[in-house]
């Protein structure tokens, strides 16, 4: 990634900047700015706000929007299975807003970082991240169009449209059972990225069209324009003062994709966008229409410094203007405004400013009881350790537990004797120390994590376990079946057709006796607990349980495993599940045994580890329920836990500090209400043991529920109603 265009083929140097450089840092946002000189629309989309990830890996709580800048107007009524839980991943079905790091890390990168061009907020088409969960069938087609945008009465064919690209296409690879196919079963799939300008009479022109199909005159070939640079003249009738923006994906199966940032409107030349890190920032003037930029003319101020020293080097389309401050580090997230001055080649004096955010160092990881602020060097700056890391949460100044340097991340952490609100808000204002001594401050949100309790009443004592290990049930279907915890519950249940998995070993019960969940479709040295590693780890996989199935195939698999833990102390417990595809964990009694969800990844990824936290305050042993599912390609699944110093133990093994599980309980819970669960018709379910009584007040009378049978499901009626087990 280069924060310069890497094709620039002169340079005039003004002032005394050092040579120019060529790092480009991604956590960066550029802010929209008003209109001025030349340039009559500018949107770099970091305006929006964001909110946090919905069914994507990578969970952050400012990365994501799907409404856009005000006047922008969605039409998603192409994406198969909008509206539903059968639309894909949430966060892609049509386009959307999100934070470009965020985006680059959540997809696996795949070459999505090398969009030098972009930072901050960007549009997205991303069907590749899209198909990674079940979807009604059909090729994904959307549009998103700007609000009216009014431009000067101008002269003719006088304004261009820049924007920042990244294309990656991809075409005729995906049919049945998820997208259509021709009369000779081909794929017909082919990603089409196009845009048009409408005219304040609705009529609408094609600007630009890139297409998948190699065939086509249109074909935007693959890995060759991932960080472009567009300028289309928009041949304006003489007069205009209205057009709007129409950006189109259409015809895309599990292809990659189309993102787009900086969207600028003007006479040229006119700043078009600016990049920048830590130290400093390159400014952009694009050139079009044989209208220059006369570069011996250009000063620039940043903030309130009048004619900083700057670096101007051209490219094909573009002057790059750049500063460099270093060794002074702008301070985290900081604002600023870069004001160019130039004459144009015609002698026209040009004043234009474009704005930008400096970046931000920290991000904050959080426990139930911990918390951890990491700060990431750069090769700008490099942090005084000696200075310690100071904290600061909910504005109340917090001792550091410890500050440790891993490569070029010093973490400092901080514990708490008793735990966070789940799901809680927080803000943590970090101070650290550069080793030039320039002190630093920058806050950061965050949420605590989700944590759940264990209901005592579907617990019986300590000692009630009995024939160690697990139960797991296999299903195999002979088709493509897609990636949700909800077509996979109604996989088991034999909604979707006859298992084809091989009953070979099989309990008459249906399921397979197993000790613990470690399995690799191939019996591979995968995941955390593998042949190599270091151990107590050093476990081999094992395959999955009736799979291959009759058919020799591994795909399209779920798998349940059901077994009793003891969980012999009162606290909090990290456990962990690394998949490929999706799962579950929940615990509750046999009647309902999804009635608290502690931990899920609902769709499909390759494998990783998704970490989750209940707390327990009954000692005992409780029925646990692993929900695992896998759609195509590779096949694995871990369950195990994280002790408090760090090591790893599976559940059901032997490692330190693993939980022991058994396949049957020689107790029944004692009476209690089990759960309490809404269901999706809004009725309540009440799973119990013993008596039911019910009272329109806490303080009774409570009288008994007649002909009820757990678990009972009631229609809320009255203002309020109490229940007890006797």
């Amino acid at each position: 990634m280069h924060l310069l265009n890497p094709s620039l083929r002169s340079a005039v140097r003004c002032g005394t900047s050092s040579r120019s450089w060529l790092a480009l840092i991604a956590a960066i946002t550029v802010s929209s700015t008003a209109v001025q000189a030349q340039k009559v629309y500018f949107e770099s989309f970091d305006s929006i706000p964001l909110g946090p990830n919905l069914e994507e890996g990578l969970a952050g709580q400012t990365v994501w929007s799907k409404a856009g800048p005000a006047g922008w107007i969605s039409d998603d009524t192409g994406v198969p299975g909008v509206g539903t839980d059968l639309d894909g991943i949430t966060e892609w079905a049509g386009w959307s807003f999100a934070d470009k790091n965020w985006w680059v890390k959540t997809a696996g990168n795949q070459r999505r970082a090398e969009w030098a061009y972009a930072q901050g907020t960007v549009l997205i088409a991303d069907p590749d991240e899209w198909d990674d969960a079940a979807h009604a069938p059909g090729l994904l087609n959307a549009f998103i169009t700007s609000g009216p945008i009014s431009i000067p009465a101008s002269e003719e064919n006088s304004l261009v449209l820049t924007l920042d690209s990244s294309w990656r296409p991809e075409a005729f690879d995906d049919g049945l059972p998820d997208f259509p196919v021709d009369e000779n079963n081909r794929p017909i799939n082919h990603q089409n990225g196009v845009l048009f300008m409408r005219n304040a009479e609705g009529v609408e022109t094609e600007l630009l069209n890139f297409d998948s199909d190699n065939t086509s005159p249109n074909f935007h070939r693959d890995g060759v324009f991932i960080n472009e640079a567009v300028v289309i003249p928009l041949n304006n009738a003489a007069g205009a003062t209205t057009v709007s923006l129409k950006f189109g994906m259409l015809s895309a199966a599990n292809d990659w994709w189309w993102a787009v940032d900086n969207v600028a409107i003007g006479l040229p030349p006119f700043v078009s966008g600016i990049t920048n890190d830590g130290v400093r920032f390159a400014a952009r003037i694009t050139e079009a229409l044989d209208r220059t930029v006369d570069e011996s003319s250009i000063s620039a101020q940043l903030d309130d410094q009048s004619n900083i020293a700057i670096t101007v080097e051209r490219d094909e389309t573009r002057v790059w203007v750049t500063h460099s401050q270093e060794p002074t580090v702008f301070a985290p997230k900081s604002k600023h405004l870069v004001t160019l001055r130039y004459n144009t080649g015609t002698g026209k004096s040009v004043t234009d400013s474009i704005s930008f955010t400096a970046p931000g160092y920290t991000s904050v990881s959080s426990t139930p009881t911990t918390l951890r602020a990491s700060v990431a060097e750069a090769s700008w700056l490099t942090l005084d350790e000696s200075k310690g890391i100071q904290l600061e949460l909910d504005g109340k100044a917090v001792v550091t537990k410890a500050v440790t340097r891993v490569g070029s991340v010093v973490h400092a952490d901080y514990e708490q004797s008793e735990t966070f609100v789940s799901g809680s808000a927080h803000t943590l204002k970090v101070t650290f120390t550069s080793i030039t001594g320039q002190v630093l401050q920058e806050t950061v949100a965050f949420k605590a994590p989700l944590l759940a309790i264990l209901p005592e009443a579907i617990a019986t004592d300590l000692g009630t376990g009995s024939d160690s290990g697990m139960r797991w049930r296999t299903h195999q279907l002979a088709t493509g079946r897609g990636n949700s915890v909800s077509l996979v519950e109604a996989q088991l249940r034999g909604e979707l057709g006859e298992s084809v998995h091989t009953t070979e070993l099989q309990a008459e019960d249906g399921y397979f006796p197993i000790d613990f969940v470690n399995f690799d479709q191939n019996a591979g040295a995968a995941g955390n607990f593998k042949t190599g590693a270091d151990a107590p780890q050093d476990v081999a996989d094992l395959l999955i349980p009736g799979i291959p199935g009759t058919t020799g195939s591994k795909d399209d698999i779920a798998g349940e495993a059901l077994t009793f833990l003891e969980l012999s102390t009162v606290g909090v417990y990290t456990m962990v599940v690394n998949s490929d595809d999706g799962f579950q964990v929940s615990v509750g009694p046999s009647s309902n045994p999804t009635s608290l969800v502690l931990g899920k990844f609902d769709g499909g990824r390759g494998a990783a580890d998704s970490l989750f936290y209940f707390k327990v305050l009954k000692p005992g042993v409780y029925p646990f329920r692993l929900l695992w599912f896998e759609g195509d390609s590779d096949a694995r699944v871990e369950w195990f836990t994280v002790n408090a110093d760090g090591s790893r133990a599976l559940v059901g093994g032997s490692q330190d500090g693993s939980l022991p599980a058994f396949r049957q309980r020689t107790e029944v819970p004692v009476n209690g209400i089990q759960s309490i669960t809404r269901q999706a018709d809004g009725k309540i379910a009440i799973a119990y043991t013993g008596v039911l009584k019910s009272s329109t007040s806490v303080t009774g009378p409570f009288d008994a529920v007649q002909g009820a049978t757990s678990p009972i499901q009631v229609i809320p009626a009255d203002s309020q109603r109490f229940y007890r087990v006797e």
